[in-house]
């Protein structure tokens, strides 16, 4: 059965390409529930880390203790990757530790292990 789709109006100063404007918003796949200065409507933006030699003074408030870095990094941005997974598996702690420190819809992306890159690209 196909779903009906969505009712549409087309927008009044159109682009270069056609767009038509939902008379629901509807909410996007990954977007951030919450408020955050670095966050933009269907589009999840972050860093390669949450830490770095530089960012406390910068980016992180002076003086912060290193392991309030991750709760304060996502209250600015919805996601982060996570570097060291290519070079191993976090352990259960540390990863229910993260997670402890993020809101419910933050989001870690993961790098794939160097082992399983390197055995596909050997293959």
């Amino acid at each position: 059965m196909n779903p009906k789709p969505p009712k549409v109006a087309p927008i009044s100063q159109p682009t270069l390409f056609q767009v038509e404007k939902l008379e629901e918003p509807t909410e996007l796949a990954g977007e951030a529930k919450n408020e955050r200065p670095y966050s933009l409507p269907g589009i999840l933006l972050g860093t390669s880390a949450f830490t770095a030699n530089g960012w406390q003074g910068s980016f992180y408030p002076p003086g912060m203790n290193l392991r309030d870095f991750l709760s304060y990094y996502a209250t600015q941005f919805a996601t982060v990757e996570v570097d060291s997974t290519f070079y191993g598996c976090p352990s259960a702690s540390t990863v229910s530790n993260w997670s402890a420190r993020t809101p419910n819809d933050f989001i870690f992306s993961v790098k794939v292990p160097n082992y399983v890159a390197v055995s596909v690209m050997l293959s």
